[in-house]
């Protein structure tokens, strides 16, 4: 994101050129058009890295506690076909489209906490969180403050196909949701003429708030450590995009500029899901690279990602702490069927004392 937003900043340096206090109308509309065209790139690509999961095929023990950790990178491309056309001449000269870059690269931080069920299932939170630090510059004379966080949850299930030479199967339900911002601030020298120099200030806005539902069918097979998987997922997703661009000047000579807008993500999404999976008996490690394969663009976004997964039993049934008599009734049984004593021993028979009560155990797993 940081090339994109500095090529921004490059634009509206090259609008404050234009001395002329007047509002000017082909130049506002001019400047919406943009935060439009920008705002739906934004959705479009933020809507499937919301839909992004990173699922280890292999399954985890019942009531076993698996953190994973990822670290990656994704894509998101702009369509400059989309472009809209430009009304103000020194604008559409310094090259319209090509003030914005072809696609931005972010990266991919995510940490999920699995736990698997008895019936060959697991469930899973999802957290991820993104700062840049005070100061950040995307630009010698801007700086940019990214904060952006999301968490979702999602079940998955195991099966086994009909043939066990044939590979097993994941399927999965998710939800995420992503909220973000991006606050620009920075100074531009304007050169008006030779004799003149006017200052100004850029004040942008990109606040983004998504929510994904999805379902994945993973197929995957072991071979000893290593298990290779592909797989297929839908995304259904929801919320907006909203971009805010203000230049304000310090002189009378330049007028301010606003565009602002605001812009929903395509509802249907489709992936291609692909990687692989390394196993210890106490870590593991996976690649896994996520394809668009359904909706604008697609084919040219994408996701990869590296992982580290680390297994914790936390017990051996469903609760931690549980109450277990102990097994005396056996005892008893064989005692009752003892035989009676013979009638010629002379020795008399000892009344039988009461055994001691054995008192209920408490076990800690």
């Amino acid at each position: 994101m940081k090339t994109g937003l500095a090529a921004a900043a490059a634009a509206f340096a090259l609008l404050s050129s234009v001395p002329s206090r007047a509002a000017n109308p082909s130049l506002s509309e001019d400047f919406r058009s943009m935060t439009r065209w920008l705002s739906h790139e934004m959705a479009n690509g933020l809507a499937f890295n919301a839909g992004s999961t990173f699922d280890p095929p292999r399954e985890v023990r019942g009531w076993a506690l698996q953190p994973d950790f990822s670290l990656g990178v994704g894509r998101i491309p702009f369509n400059k076909g989309d472009f809209p056309t430009l009304t103000v001449p020194a604008l559409d000269e310094q090259g319209g489209s090509n003030i914005f870059p072809n696609q931005v690269i972010f990266p991919n931080l995510a940490l999920h906490l699995r736990m698997g069920l008895p019936w060959r299932g697991d469930a899973y939170l999802r957290f991820a969180d993104a700062t840049t630090p005070p100061g950040y510059k995307i630009s010698p004379t801007m700086t940019a403050q990214v904060q952006t966080n999301s968490y979702g949850f999602g079940l998955r299930q195991h099966l086994d196909l009909w043939d066990e030479a044939l590979p097993k199967v994941a399927l999965g339900a998710h939800y995420n949701h992503v909220r973000g911002r991006t606050r620009l601030k920075g100074a531009f020298n304007v050169d008006v003429d030779e004799t003149f120099r006017a200052d100004s200030e850029l004040n942008g806005e990109i606040d983004w708030n998504l929510n994904s539902f999805g379902l994945t069918a993973v197929a995957h097979k072991s071979y000893e450590a290593w298990t290779p998987f592909l797989g297929l997922g839908y995304n259904y997703a929801t919320g907006s995009v909203r971009s805010k661009l203000e230049l304000k000047s310090r002189t009378f000579l330049i007028s301010d500029v606003l565009g602002e807008s605001s812009e929903h993500p395509e509802q249907s999404q489709g992936r291609w899901i692909a990687g692989v999976q390394y196993a210890r008996p106490t870590w593991s490690a996976f690649f896994n690279a996520e394809l668009k394969a359904l909706g604008q663009l697609q084919y040219r976004s994408w996701i990869a990602q590296i992982g580290v997964a680390l297994p914790y039993e936390i017990g051996r049934g469903p609760k931690i702490i549980y109450r277990k008599r102990a097994a005396v009734e056996p005892k008893r049984a064989q005692e009752d069927e003892k035989p009676a004593p013979s009638p010629k021993s002379r020795r008399p028979v000892e009344p039988k004392k009461p055994e001691q009560a054995h008192p209920d155990m408490i076990f800690l797993q």
